[in-house]
């Protein structure tokens, strides 16, 4: 969601009409989306059991709508379809001779795999399976798409290699500018949603084998955190759980960190809390399957195992974050993540592609 709407912001402020056509999740509608789109039209997922039946994938099939096609069929515009799961009319014969570009996040049949293997309910662990199983062989509707819009350079290798119309447009955020400052903080932080079964593995691996060694006081912070988490956190006096932060005590909570500690258990994608922690936070822990071939390795402290970690942990708690580390962050990443840029290259892309 963070890309998809700072990714209409920086296009519509190239002036690029946009017609905005997306599904309900029981949140209000967005009164500033509205300012940057022409128009923002909503419609409902078709869930229930026989979606679940369906040869498509569920986060497919779910989210195919009569309204919807109908509306995409009132203009000859570009279609910009935002994920795999948008795509169920993206070999439409109808749709035959417009221009067809899919913004791909992850290689969603290894994600899913990723899910599956964290997941503990049995219920879900199936679900996660067979869902994998059924994006790795429609992701082959992918080839009727004109561009491809990988998030990260391990999509672009990966999407240009199986359909060879892939390009690399980093994610959309929302900085301007790097906003990391000096000096020291009191605490490391983890943060992540912790109602995904990945982040709840990496809280608990970070409870029992890293933050239970170190001297600093350590927080984790995150979205619905299940009770047994503060459960295995309470013998550890500098160890606490902050709740469902709202946007601002989040933000604030990164940037008063002294060390943002970001490990992941797959690649998959790239992670915005990455990004979040760089342009806002202080030193940066981070593994490499959530570092690894993104251009910003130079920028963290690689850790992959929970020693490395806590020898990381001890290294910085004494060493100020200086003037020097936000510059060395400001050539990196006001190049590679300008949204203007991104956006630039999104619409050069529509134009070169239109005119071929």
């Amino acid at each position: 969601m963070i890309d998809s709407f700072y990714r209409i912001k920086a296009l519509g402020r190239l002036g690029i009409r946009i017609d905005l056509h997306c599904f309900e999740y029981g949140r209000p509608h967005s009164s500033e989306l509205e300012e940057f789109c022409e128009s923002v039209s909503y419609y409902s997922r078709a869930t229930g059991p026989l979606t679940h039946l369906s040869g498509y994938p569920y986060v497919v099939c779910s989210r195919r709508s009569k309204d919807l096609f109908r509306d995409i069929l009132l203009d000859d515009y570009p279609i910009l379809f935002d994920g795999l799961h948008t795509t169920y009319y993206l070999d439409h014969p109808e749709l035959a001779g417009r221009m067809k570009i899919v913004r791909v996040h992850n290689i969603e049949h290894r994600y899913y795999r990723n899910l599956e293997a964290a997941e503990r309910n049995p219920f879900r662990k199936l679900f996660y399976r067979k869902e994998s199983f059924k994006l790795e062989l429609y992701e082959e509707i992918l080839r009727k798409a004109d561009k491809l819009l990988a998030i990260s350079p391990a999509g672009h290798e990966y999407f240009n290699a199986r359909y060879g119309n892939a390009e690399l447009v980093l994610p959309f955020h929302p900085f301007e500018k790097v906003e990391s400052r000096t000096g020291s903080g009191r605490y490391v932080l983890y943060h992540g949603d912790l109602s995904v079964n990945e982040n709840l593995v990496i809280a608990e691996l970070l409870v029992s084998e890293v933050f239970s060694h170190v001297a600093l006081p350590c927080i984790i912070a995150g979205k619905n955190p299940p009770a047994d988490l503060a459960v295995k956190a309470s013998p550890f006096n500098n160890i606490s759980i902050v709740a469902n932060p709202d946007e601002s005590k989040m933000s604030e909570l990164i940037r008063e960190a002294h060390i943002n500690i970001l490990p992941a258990l797959s690649s998959e994608g790239m992670k915005l809390r990455l990004l979040f922690a760089l342009f806002s936070g202080r030193h940066c822990i981070a593994n490499s399957m959530i570092a690894g071939n993104t251009g910003l390795e130079s920028l963290c402290h690689i850790a992959d195992t929970p020693a490395e970690m806590t020898g990381k942990i001890q290294l910085l708690m004494n060493q100020d974050f200086t003037y020097e580390m936000i510059r060395e962050r400001e050539k990196v990443l006001c190049q590679m993540f300008s949204n203007k840029n991104n956006a630039e290259k999104i619409f050069s892309l529509i134009f070169a592609t239109k005119t071929s």
